[in-house]
């Protein structure tokens, strides 16, 4: 993987990077001109989604939150992992298309322990493994039987396969479907975030000091430094204001001891091998043409081990395609539970 969702791990830090200032600077620059240009018309607000939250107790304590939506008794349940520095809100465009294509599912959210609403978590069980493990715990509590369907974005789609690696067993019978959204299975140290070379090495060499110090920060009261360069690596230049604010509070909003206590195990994430667990199944993947984070490059070697997937690309979005993409990647989903549970009648 040439450039990869472990650099999520660092965005806030890599913010403090002065060398990398002229690229954020650069690129924001853009956007305010192609903004001034062509204003952008305001969206019709949508009402509030109408979920029912729940806790599941990880293995070791950790409260997770969820969030429940759609039929009661449902005929496939479909769970949706969110990514890095992130929270489940941010899938909240799927939750509604989901739901209104299919009445008959149920769709499921949650926070990755330390993320969201979820309780924080020790730095030793801050790592993908443990996320796969938490996964397999909100499936038992929140799918007990029937089909499910899952997906994840970035580090979510991460937990996917750490939970194939894990847990085969449940890939067939439980788990009927999966979708990869801007996710990688590797090769996260060759990561260059869109910087060059030469400065991606640097910020990487500093990130780990950077986040310490922004952990001693906010233990002093002084809240982490969020902004437009964390978004300048996430979405395209021609993002909706709308959805980059609302990443932006969602990340603002993420502590930065996770940020810190989640850096070291992207280095380690080696699932490759994992997706031979998902032969047979159908596989979604899809990627965004100008992700600084996942690249398609990613997205094709995940496609590549799984040659029965459906591999979609969009030109000109980012690391948030769901976002930036929405109805065609809801689309997507919709089409994937179709082919894995016909909708009856």
């Amino acid at each position: 993987m040439r450039t990869s969702t472990a650099a999520a791990a660092g965005l806030t830090a890599a913010g403090l990077v002065a060398g990398t200032a002229l690229v954020a600077g650069t690129a924001l620059a853009r956007r305010r001109r192609a903004r001034t240009a062509a204003p952008v018309p305001p969206r019709t607000p949508e009402p509030p989604l109408d979920g029912r939250s729940r806790t599941v107790l990880t293995e070791d304590g950790v409260p997770l939150h969820v969030e429940v939506f759609g039929a009661e008794q449902p005929s496939v349940i479909v769970v949706l992992a969110h990514g890095y520095v992130q929270s489940s809100r941010l899938w909240a465009g799927q939750v509604r298309d989901l739901t209104a294509a299919r009445p008959d599912l149920r769709v499921v959210t949650y926070d990755h322990r330390g993320h969201g609403s979820s309780g924080p978590t020790p730095r030793d069980r801050a790592t993908i493994e443990q996320l796969g493990r938490d996964l397999a715990r909100v499936v038992e509590e929140v799918a007990p039987a029937g089909p499910v369907v899952l997906g994840g974005h970035s580090m979510g789609g991460m937990t996917l396969m750490a939970l194939a690696e894990q847990r085969p067993e449940l890939f067939g019978d439980r788990v009927v479907a999966t979708a990869f959204v801007a996710t990688s299975s590797g090769d996260l140290a060759a990561a260059t975030w869109g910087m060059p070379a030469p400065v991606a090495r640097v910020v990487q060499r500093l990130l780990p000091l950077l986040n310490e110090r922004a952990v001693r920060a906010e233990q002093a009261g002084r809240p982490r430094r969020v902004g437009g360069f964390d978004m300048r690596l996430i979405f395209s230049p021609d993002a909706h204001p709308g959805d980059v604010a609302a990443a932006l509070e969602v990340h603002r909003a993420c502590s930065a001891e996770t940020v810190a206590a989640f850096l070291p195990t992207f280095t380690d994430h080696d699932r490759a091998r994992a997706l031979k667990t998902l032969a047979g199944l159908p596989v979604l993947v899809v990627g965004g043409e100008r992700d600084l984070l996942c690249p398609p490059d990613h997205s094709r070697v995940i496609a590549d081990a799984l040659p029965g997937a459906e591999l979609v690309v969009h030109p000109g979005v980012g690391h948030m395609v769901q976002m930036e993409r929405r109805a065609e990647v809801s689309e997507r989903l919709v089409a994937l539970v179709d082919r894995a549970v016909p909708a009856a009648g």
